[in-house]
């Protein structure tokens, strides 16, 4: 990949209002295809099997696809909020496009799931109220992690929802106060220090807090979305006039080495738990994986290499054009999936598969990419029945 860079790399494109980047969809797609992997590779993991365990090291790691969502929204949302400053309805276009793009889907599968609650025996204990508000990571009035109101129904997925709209209602505001793109950088680098600052006290104060209110409060995440951010600013100005090659070869090095040292703390010093949990990974690795992920939407914009080729494949494309509504109905289509499975094979398609394909690994795998396929396919289902008929509105607010 460094071959191809001296020369021959072009100006980075600005994603913007009316400035679709395919590569972007694509990085979408890696996103939603690491939470996938996260929640729907089911196995036992750490036995001591070689194989076995280098797929729950890979588990491990997915467990970074929300950050990755996060930094690719700071990137187009304050991209689009500061191309848009001086254009008339500023805020009424904003909130409306976001508006029509995210709430039918969250609010028509919140209340689906109400009007099912005697069939799915859901126990909400008055939480509906604190997701109808957005507010499920802020442990105002419920724990932060593990919301399962029944066996069918998993929302607890639904924390890293309510941090991206908590962090729309207050960053147009600050971009439209503050306005200078310099001024906005330095406070977005300013912000990142703080939540740094924020998870490195409460991981010391409490390392159970590490895997709660350190991992999912907004203003514990804020370096994974103001880094986004970052860029986005960069790229409308001193990015834009930095030398392609040497700007590619630096950045290049910074998501090399940093995602070394990403695996490796992940592989060596905390080969049993989860990405982002343990004193590092809640702590610097957070800002860390953040500002390798910045560093790699950035490579994905660079025209003509192997990074821009990756990710504008067709098919991780589409994936990514359909991640929201994977993101939204993975957990409880994976589920069913999986139940109808094991009623029609007496066993889970896993199980059912290992000794026909002689390998437990390849069973998980296959059985990943169907019930993968399943969720996509609901996504796919109710973009283009549903949501679809609330994204045309969103020319209005162009």
């Amino acid at each position: 990949m460094a071959t191809e860079t001296a020369s021959t790399v072009a100006p980075v494109p600005i994603a913007g209002p009316g400035h679709h980047l395919p590569a972007l969809d694509g990085v979408r797609g890696l996103a939603i295809l690491m939470v996938l992997v996260v929640h729907l590779m089911l196995f036992n993991n750490n036995n001591g099997n070689r194989w076995m365990d280098a797929l729950s090291q890979l588990q491990g790691l997915c467990g970074a696809g929300v950050d990755l969502f996060f930094v690719l929204s700071g990137f187009l949302i304050t991209g689009i909020l500061y191309d848009t400053l001086h254009s008339e309805h500023y805020f009424r276009n904003f909130y409306m496009r976001r508006f029509l793009r995210i709430f039918p889907l969250y609010y028509g599968f919140l209340f689906l799931l109400l009007a099912l609650t005697p069939w799915l025996n859901v126990t909400w204990g008055g939480r509906q109220f604190v997701l109808l508000a957005y507010l499920q990571n802020t442990a105002i009035w419920f724990p932060v992690s593990g919301f399962h109101p029944s066996l069918l129904v998993d929302l607890n997925h639904f924390w890293s929802l309510a941090v991206e709209e908590q962090f729309y209602c207050v960053w147009p505001l600050v971009v439209f106060l503050v306005q200078d793109r310099k001024r906005l950088m330095q406070l977005a680098l300013g912000l990142s220090a703080c939540a740094l600052a924020l998870r490195i006290a409460l991981a010391t104060y409490s390392t159970a807090l590490a895997s709660g209110i350190v991992h999912e409060w907004t203003l514990c995440r804020m370096d994974t979305l103001m880094l986004g951010g970052v860029l986005a600013l960069w790229l409308r100005g001193d990015g834009s006039s930095m030398r392609s090659a040497e700007r590619y070869r630096t950045l290049l090095a910074i998501f090399f080495w940093a995602v070394v040292l990403l695996v490796s703390v992940s592989a060596v010093i905390h080969p049993r738990v989860g990405f982002g949990y343990g004193f590092f990974g809640a702590t610097y690795g957070g800002t860390l994986l953040a500002l390798a992920f910045a560093v790699l939407i950035f490579l994905s914009l660079q025209p003509g290499t192997l990074w821009n080729r990756i990710f504008s494949v067709a098919w991780l494309r589409s994936v990514g054009k359909y991640s929201y509504g994977m993101y939204v109905l993975h957990i409880l289509v994976g589920y069913l999936a999986s139940t109808s499975l094991r009623k029609l094979l007496g066993t889970s398609l896993r199980i059912w598969l290992t000794p026909r394909l002689h390998s437990r690994p390849a069973a998980i795998l296959v059985e990943f990419a169907v019930s993968t396929s399943v969720v996509y396919m609901a996504a796919w289902l109710s973009y283009n029945l549903y949501e679809v008929h609330f994204l045309r509105l969103k020319r209005r607010f162009s």
